[in-house]
C-alpha cells in the first residue's frame, strides 16, 4: 500500500470513528488536539533520541 492510499484508510477510519462516537464536535476536537500534541511530542523525543545517537557516533 501506498502512503497516500495508507494516510486515506487511516483518515477515514478516524472519521469512522468519530461518528460512531457520537460525542460532541467539540469534545471529537479536543481529543483530537490532544492525539496531535502526543504524536508532536514522540516526533521530538524521536528527533532527540536520533541526534543524540549521531552525536555519539561523531
Amino acid at each position: 500500500m501506498d502512503a497516500g492510499k495508507a494516510i486515506e484508510a487511516l483518515e477515514d477510519k478516524i472519521l469512522q470513528a468519530i461518528n460512531e462516537s457520537h460525542l460532541h464536535p467539540a469534545v471529537c476536537r479536543l481529543v483530537m488536539l490532544n492525539i496531535n500534541h502526543v504524536l508532536l511530542d514522540k516526533e521530538r523525543e524521536m528527533a532527540a533520541a536520533a541526534e543524540k545517537d549521531g552525536a555519539a557516533d561523531g
